[in-house]
This record gives C-alpha cells, structure tokens and sequence, in this order.
C-alpha cells in the first residue's frame, strides 16, 4: 500500500478550509471567537486559515462542533469532486 502523502497544500485540503472559514463568517463567529471556543489564542486559528498549520481530524471535528455543522456536511462535496485516483487510494 503506498504511503499517504501529506495534504496540508493540496487543493481538497484548502477547500475544506475554505469552507471552514465560510461557515465561521456565515454564523457571525470571529477568529478570537473561534479560538476562546476552542481554548487557543487567534494566531492559532489564523495560522491554520491561512494553511499554515494542519488541522488533525480530532481538531476538524471540534471545530465543526463549535460551528454547529456536521462534519460530513463540509467533507462531501470535496469528496464528491475528488479524482478517481485520490478516492482509490483512500
């Protein structure tokens, strides 16, 4: 089985960002709200908006409980327009 490649710069992964921010914008939540919800300072969030930190899942999913969006919700649209070649080496 190859080995996973890491996806911090990878388009899929900044579109789950993307939508991150999205939802955090849509529900009127600031970075330095985000980040006392989540017990961090803002550049925490800051750096991870701007890719510059990896979020892990354990990370993605209290962020999205924070947001009140179902994890799924932001994962199956990138899923859904992901190659043929990256859903086979899932």
């Amino acid at each position: 089985m190859p080995k996973p490649r890491k996806s911090l710069f990878s388009k899929p992964y900044a579109e789950i960002i993307r939508r991150l921010i999205e939802r955090r914008k849509e529900i009127g939540m600031t970075q330095w709200d985000l980040a006392e919800a989540y017990g961090e300072d803002q550049s925490f969030i800051s750096r991870i908006e701007r890719l510059q930190r990896r979020l892990d899942v354990y990370e993605y999913t209290v962020f999205c409980r924070i947001l009140r969006i179902d994890p799924g919700e932001i994962l199956r649209p990138v899923w859904d327009v992901a190659s043929p070649a990256q859903k086979d080496r899932q």
